[in-house]
């Protein structure tokens, strides 16, 4: 095995064998997994809870106005939501409350309709959000049909008059095409998919990358690589670095992704089926209606996606992206001998990796823009920008070669400016650094 294997080989099994990357890959799911654990249990918890409410009302149409509620016990009778008519006397609701029989009191003043800010819900228990969405529904049908009823329209009419109309957009040249109104509908899905990836790169860049700088920095100032140098070259060290602490991340990464990825599935079937028989029941129906997820569409338009092209994209972005910051990091951290002394270097090296994960949102919203299109090519935005281009936008394969082309250039020369600086820094001490040493030493020879 060469030197720079070895040196790879020891970054590697040093770091792997280490306790805390051991406790973080172990915590790292557990608490991914625990999250999504009482995010379920509290849904279910939540749902599973029935709500009854008291109708208490004293408006001179109250006849006409309860048959709204009324149609909700009949409609959905397995419904955890229930309406009752017991009293006519809120205060007499009020003293019968303790019983248990009702949870909640809904009151409806004497001057509704065609006031209904008097409206009041009062309880003894707490309904839940999805509950009290449920309740509003109800009471703004019941507000609809009486409006109706006063401007002369039969109630019956009431659905075909009320329309929810969601507005699809194709391009003109697909007008008519009915598989480009389905794809225009897979922006949502590809959006979130940009997001995740964007996040992705973004995070493992930041976090290996300053890994490389402070393993760099703490060789130097243990002095430990004064003895290293003697048998290997500064640039076979870094490489090997910078390889080395790359393993150890996409190797965290994997074993975070696949045993999160097989617990979260062992939780989503053993919940399944409870979750189904609330929806079924309908205690879940208003939640579901106000966020409009469709996990059937969702997991249909993965399907449609390209994503061999788009995993093979973020991979190679993944990889590169890292290499390109780590080689900056590691000559930022040979040639300082403190955290403090390096600010100066860090926000030049950080600012276009800041930059392109704040413009993530501006490329989802025009992936073929000019600024969009810019910024995946230059190499130190390419790895978040190209990425999300190729999630959320038709990129042309050319395109994506190019800037994969730029990328990779860009590596080899930034890896060899990156060399020179380290070769002179990681044996310079007690000496502060600035910006004209380091093009002094850019320039010195082998």
């Amino acid at each position: 095995m060469g030197k720079i294997g070895l040196i790879i080989k020891r970054e590697y099994l040093t770091r792997v064998r280490n306790r805390t990357f051991i406790i973080m890959t172990i915590l790292g799911p557990v608490l991914i997994i625990g999250f999504y654990a009482v995010l379920i249990f509290a849904i279910i918890s939540q749902e599973e809870k029935p709500h009854t409410v008291c109708v208490v009302n004293n408006s001179s149409m109250s006849a006409t106005m309860n048959k709204t509620f009324q149609r909700y016990n009949i409609l959905k009778p397995k419904s955890n939501l229930k309406f009752i008519f017991k009293y006519n006397d809120r205060f007499e609701a009020i003293d019968h409350i303790k019983e248990g029989e009702y949870q909640s009191i809904l009151y409806i003043p004497p001057n509704c309709p065609p006031h209904y800010s008097g409206i009041r819900l009062a309880y003894d228990v707490r309904p839940s959000n999805t509950m009290k969405l449920a309740i509003d529904a109800e009471v703004s049908k019941m507000a609809e049909e009486m409006n109706m009823f006063f401007i002369g329209v039969d109630a019956v009419y009431k659905d075909s008059i009320h329309e929810s109309i969601n507005v699809r957009m194709q391009t003109a040249e697909s007008m008519g095409d009915p598989k480009a109104e389905d794809k225009e509908q897979l922006r949502t899905v590809q959006s979130i998919l940009a997001y995740i990836f964007g996040i992705g790169i973004y995070l493992f860049i930041f976090m290996y990358g300053v890994q490389v700088f402070r393993g760099v920095m703490e060789e130097k100032t243990n002095r430990i690589v004064e003895v290293v140098v003697s048998s290997v070259k500064p640039f076979q060290l870094m490489l090997g670095k910078i390889i080395g602490i790359a393993l150890v991340g996409l190797t965290q990464f994997i074993i975070l992704v696949t045993f999160t990825g097989l617990v979260i599935s062992a939780l989503t079937m053993a919940f399944a089926p409870t979750i189904a028989q609330q929806v079924q029941s309908g205690s879940m129906e208003s939640q579901l209606d106000v966020s409009g997820f469709n996990m059937g569409y969702f997991l249909d338009a993965l399907y449609l996606m390209n994503l061999p092209l788009i995993l093979g994209v973020f991979v190679f972005y993944f990889i590169f992206g890292y290499l390109l910051y780590a080689s900056l990091f590691a000559a930022v951290g040979s040639s300082v001998d403190s955290e403090s002394d390096s600010q100066q270097f860090m926000l030049p090296i950080t600012l276009p990796l800041i930059f392109a994960f704040a413009m993530g949102q501006y490329v989802v919203n025009d992936p073929d823009g000019v600024l969009a299109v810019i910024l995946s090519m230059i190499p130190f935005t390419s790895p978040i920008i190209m990425t999300v281009r190729v999630c959320v936008g038709s990129v042309q394969i050319w395109e994506v070669l190019v800037s994969m082309t730029i990328l990779m250039g860009t590596f080899y020369f930034v890896v060899k400016m990156a060399a020179k600086i380290y070769r002179t820094g990681i044996l310079m001490y007690g000496k502060k650094p600035s910006y004209k040493e380091l093009f002094k030493w850019l320039r010195y020879k082998n």
